[in-house]
């Protein structure tokens, strides 16, 4: 079996959720997670979660190490464009995993090892192509790939050297390995979220699949995450290897954090509170009021808004529309 390691740097508090997601760790304990944050809130971390208490400033010196010029690194969120080099700022904590990655943590995770199998990790140097989860083979030569100088796509010396973000995590490295001609394991097994609808909509779904997101709630147990919608008014279930939040106003009302526990994920809620699965139960838990879903929206957001990250959204639901 492939030894797998996920880095997660983290600035500011955790959000909420953060222990649900440490519960889904702890349940996929053939992999570890090497946090490196800020936040010392005395969570109960899992063995396979391993903590080391860091300042941003500190971060910035520790990757500011491998590079011969300046590096902009002024504030977190830029840090997005610097995962594609942590094999190399994090050599030492990585040495003797066969693959590192990196995630983000407003996600729960189902059973990693069912669709990140050794075949495909035999196959593939890079595995996944969105920032929530994405690995790449530990080696010096792969850890390196972001530096490679392609005319026409950013380079890691112009993303690094401003503070303007490029999600070079992202299609920055997509880019890199279309050009270089490496394959890369690309296959939707996760259910990724859309923050702009006030309805429960996975995005990534294929045409042919669209009826499936007119009605449907997520259950996890044991590890395990579960899909379940209605077609032809009966329930199918579909098995996922994580499910994004990806920025929804979620309301955590949980009472407590155990693997046997049925937790319900639904609209704008991720509940302990055990309900039947039923018919009944996905067409009323599978939308949310539109204007309280929106007033939530802002509610939650209203720290962070600012002209930029409205111009931002804008930008994404009208893409999302035309899409």
């Amino acid at each position: 079996m492939y030894k797998i390691a996920y880095v997660v740097p983290f600035f500011g508090k955790f959000p909420k959720g953060f222990e649900f997601w440490l519960l889904s760790c702890k349940c996929n304990p053939t992999i570890d997670w090497l946090i490196f944050t800020d936040d010392q809130t005395p969570y109960d971390y899992p063995e396979n979660v391993k903590v080391t208490y860091f300042s941003f400033e500190k971060m910035k010196e520790r990757i500011q190490r491998i590079f011969d010029f300046p590096i902009s690194l002024e504030r977190p969120y830029k840090l997005c464009d610097y995962k594609p080099s942590y094999g190399e700022v994090f050599k030492d904590e990585l040495a003797g995993y066969d693959f590192w990655g990196n995630c983000d943590i407003d996600l729960v995770w189902g059973n990693i090892r069912k669709f990140y199998t050794d075949e495909i990790l035999e196959k593939y140097e890079k595995v996944g192509f969105n920032g929530h989860s994405m690995l790449y083979k530990n080696t010096p030569e792969i850890n390196a790939r972001y530096r490679t100088h392609i005319e026409g796509i950013d380079y890691y010396k112009d993303v690094y050297t401003t503070d303007k973000g490029y999600a070079f995590d992202e299609p920055g490295m997509d880019n890199i390995y279309k050009k270089l001609e490496i394959s890369v394991y690309e296959k939707i097994d996760f259910a990724n979220l859309l923050k702009y609808d006030y309805g429960f909509y996975l995005d990534w779904e294929a045409k042919e699949d669209a009826y499936k997101n007119e009605h449907q709630v997520f259950t996890w147990k044991n590890g395990q995450l579960l899909r379940h919608y209605l077609a032809n008014g009966k329930i199918h279930q579909e098995e996922y290897m994580y499910l994004h939040y990806w920025c929804r106003p979620t309301t955590f009302r949980i009472s407590e954090y155990k693997e046997q526990k049925q937790y319900l994920i639904y609209a704008d809620t991720t509940t302990d509170k055990f309900y039947e699965i039923t018919p009944e139960l996905i067409m009323k838990r599978s939308k949310r009021n539109k204007v309280k879903f929106y007033a939530k929206v802002l509610w939650f957001n209203r720290k962070k808004i600012t002209l930029e990250r409205i111009i931002f959204n804008i930008k994404g639901m009208l893409k999302y529309k035309e899409d």
